[in-house]
């Protein structure tokens, strides 16, 4: 048996059994000292073991092997660390992702033994077969949405010092493909305005046209946040957004929700001009709801735009309103969001700036805007450039 050594040393030798293994002493939260047994088949595997152990205690940088597997930790970092610092739609899908991808896949795994291989293996599976009714593999954006979270948690632990570093840094990703970006031309925006005239939706529908609003900041519009001085300056200010989301009670009768929440980003919260035209258009939209609510006894949510019941608009029923009228107006359905879209194409063609843009779309940056609608943008080079034929006369 091997001579045994004093604290942050080592000692090597052959148990009752006949096997190799070390004993190293690891200083304890109390201030002593508690043993850690290294095993090996031959000496020199157990020798190196104990070396690289000794190593990172003497440079302070041991961690000790977490016993706790993924999807133990993943239930704790959401319920402790991630479900009051992200949105609650974001938490429920980082719900799902965790007990429906996770779980069963990787989720066994300790902690200590996730390394890039494993995770990157997992991205690939999940990209080629990971829909869970087995159609074919997840968007680009899913993965993503699954590599932040991983990323995030991961990221904990290391703070956590259960693990020395995040196995999930150099992951590669599916490339996304740029989603086309759907938008009304001049021509069709004046045929939909002039179609609109009268209808129920008008209002919203213009007011998507002219502010660039998402569609569950419109349907989550409050009238204290609507400012209308029709001699001044009008404007709303963007504070909440109505979203129908997953019921993060699992054994709720009804699996969604309707919920107002917060915007998306910091960025989101804003204020938006209005366009004379609209400001009047609002005030007389507004005595003409209190009048119908007053008259049919309809409930007062304060929402600016609401269902023929007086409550709130759920976006699916919105959307399929929105395609209704499209439908029976012929004209060409670009989407609700195809709104948005549309007033961005407006404002860039004629020559808004994108910094302003950008604050009135409530984008993160001014290089996301220019990432978007770039389409514009070399429409518009194109146009300039042209008016170089006059010099080749």
């Amino acid at each position: 048996m091997g001579t045994r050594k004093s604290n942050h040393e080592g000692s090597i030798y052959k148990d009752k059994q006949g096997h190799w293994r070390a004993l190293v002493s690891l200083p304890a939260v109390d201030g002593k000292y508690k043993r850690k047994y290294i095993y090996g088949k031959t000496r020199k595997e157990v020798s190196e073991k104990m070396n690289e152990v000794l190593s990172q205690l003497r440079t302070n940088s041991y961690i000790e092997p977490c016993k706790t597997t993924l999807y133990s930790y993943l239930c704790i970092w959401l319920e402790t660390y991630c479900k009051n610092e992200v949105r609650m739609t974001t938490y429920i899908n980082y719900k799902t992702y965790v007990h429906k991808h996770i779980k069963d896949t990787i989720g066994d795994y300790h902690l200590c033994d996730i390394n890039n291989i494993l995770i990157q293996q997992f991205y690939n599976d999940k990209a080629k077969n990971g829909k869970l009714n087995g159609s074919g593999g997840l968007s680009p954006k899913t993965m993503k949405n699954i590599h932040d979270m991983l990323h995030r948690a991961l990221d904990k632990a290391v703070q956590l010092e259960m693990i020395p570093k995040n196995p999930s840094d150099f992951a590669v990703l599916p490339k996304r493909t740029k989603p086309e970006i759907r938008y009304f031309n001049i021509e069709e925006q004046k045929q939909l305005q002039e179609a609109i005239k009268g209808e129920r939706l008008e209002m919203a529908v213009l007011l998507c046209l002219y502010t660039g609003i998402r569609q569950g900041e419109l349907l989550g519009l409050p009238w204290k946040n609507v400012h209308i001085d029709l001699t001044g300056t009008s404007y709303i200010k963007i504070t909440q957004a109505l979203n129908r989301i997953r019921n993060p009670d699992a054994n709720a009768p009804k699996r969604t929700l309707l919920q107002i929440n917060p915007p998306k980003t910091k960025h989101s919260v804003r204020t938006i001009p209005l366009l004379p035209k609209i400001a009047e258009m609002l005030k007389d939209y507004k005595s003409e709801q209190a009048y119908i609510h007053l008259k049919n006894d309809l409930s007062d949510t304060d929402l600016v735009f609401t269902a023929p019941s007086g409550k709130a608009y759920d976006p699916r029923d919105f959307q399929r309103d929105f395609h209704n009228l499209l439908k029976r107006r012929g004209i060409r359905d670009i989407g609700v969001h195809g709104l948005r879209h549309s007033f961005a194409t407006r404002s860039l063609q004629n020559r808004m700036s994108i910094k302003t843009l950008s604050a009135i779309l409530g984008h993160n940056s001014c290089a996301f805007t220019m990432d978007v609608y770039c389409h514009i943008d070399s429409e518009i080079t194109a146009t300039e450039i042209s008016c170089l034929n006059d010099m080749l006369d």
